[in-house]
């Protein structure tokens, strides 16, 4: 599927003036939301975002992970031709219930609306698979951005890959009958 998305840039110096204004600057992107197949370029694409995105920062890599379970997991992303915007990992639990993980948004799309689509789009696609319910384990710096697309928090914060995060979910569609 392809969209467009519309965002708006913070700030551009106007020399002119000889300060900093805000000014907007109007970005238009096509992007096409897809599956990736499971060791194809594009899945090894998505890798190599989330090895920046979220293992570097924390002085991690994945090569040291076991990436073994990703072969019978759902690989997700938004690219624009060629490029991959952003890519999150859907691994079912059952029929009904389904885990989102290692979402990873490259850094010149951050706060650009990209990951709210990306999250939009996957609600949509699991939908369609029949699922009832996501669950997530969220960073706490990225629990704000869950709670806006109607995640809810459940249990305690936890510690996980040395970092705090927050387990939620949401409900995306009601059981069939």
């Amino acid at each position: 599927m392809i969209f467009r998305l519309s965002s708006w840039g913070k700030q551009s110096p106007n020399w002119r003036s000889g300060n900093l204004k805000r000014r907007k600057i109007h970005l238009i992107l096509f992007m096409k939301f897809q599956q990736i197949a499971y060791g194809s370029p594009a899945y090894h694409k998505a890798l190599l975002l989330r090895d920046v995105v979220l293992r570097e920062p924390l002085g991690l890599a994945l090569k040291d992970d076991d990436l073994s379970q990703e072969a019978s997991q759902w690989h997700f992303g938004l690219f624009d031709g060629d490029y991959l915007i952003a890519s999150v990992i859907a691994a079912p639990k059952s029929k009904e219930l389904i885990q989102l993980r290692q979402m990873a948004v490259s850094g010149q799309f951050q706060g650009q609306g990209c990951g709210r689509k990306l999250v939009e789009m996957l609600e949509k696609n699991l939908r369609g698979k029949g699922f009832q319910k996501i669950i997530l384990h969220a960073r706490i710096q990225v629990f704000e951005f869950y709670s806006r697309l109607g995640y809810i928090p459940v249990g305690e914060p936890f510690v996980e890959v040395g970092i705090p995060h927050q387990r939620m979910q949401k409900t995306i569609s009601q059981p069939r009958s």
